[in-house]
């Protein structure tokens, strides 16, 4: 009887403490306001490629000329370094991206140029308005944060709020940079359609 109860009290805390591990990996805490609004989840589908497309500006170079918007989580991978972004949540001065950062190389380290974060809002979008802003003064999750080979970074990239509360696509532009000097820029657009951003 004792033993049950110390069992079913280590199992507890583990739960609890979002700790427990399945099948040998160590499950991400869910936070609280990680794109939840109205009940719902702020993701909409499993993510895909949406059929909207516009042209990439001049000095960007993409495949096809075009942006390709997908719905949320949204995955891009570029010289072995891979970036999900799994939601969006939106506050007074902040729009925050929840995102997760893989080092796929194994032997470079990689930190994200915290400086070059912007965010684009409905471009190319007529009859809506289109603003820029660009990374937040802090951005505790990642600042100072290098990720060595074959390892990975989770936590939230953080710009400026923009003023639209709920803009039909943005794209997210980041630069990470290896220790070796080299830089790449990735340019990540968002299907913003039937998402509800959580508003703090």
């Amino acid at each position: 009887m004792m033993n049950k109860m110390i069992v079913s009290v280590l199992l507890g805390s583990l739960i609890v403490s979002g700790s427990l591990m399945l099948n040998g990996t160590a499950v991400q805490p869910a936070l609280p306001d990680s794109g939840m609004a109205d009940g719902k989840a702020a993701l909409p589908g499993a993510g895909g490629t949406s059929d909207i497309k516009v042209p990439v500006p001049a000095g960007n170079v993409e495949s096809g000329g075009e942006k390709t918007y997908a719905q949320l989580p949204v995955t891009q991978t570029a010289n072995n370094i891979e970036i999900t972004v799994h939601a969006v949540r939106l506050k007074a001065d902040t729009a925050d991206f929840e995102v997760t950062i893989r080092n796929l190389s194994d032997r470079e380290s990689i930190a994200p140029d915290l400086a070059s974060i912007s965010v684009v809002t409905n471009e190319g979008l007529p009859g809506r308005h289109s603003e820029k802003v660009r990374a937040a003064q802090v951005n505790p999750d990642f600042e100072q944060a290098v990720i060595q080979p074959g390892k990975e970074r989770y936590g939230w990239l953080s710009s400026g709020a923009w003023s639209e509360e709920a803009p039909e696509r943005l794209t997210l532009n980041v630069t990470i940079r290896s220790n070796s000097g080299a830089e790449q820029a990735f340019v990540i657009p968002v299907d913003c359609r039937g998402l509800t951003f959580r508003t703090l």
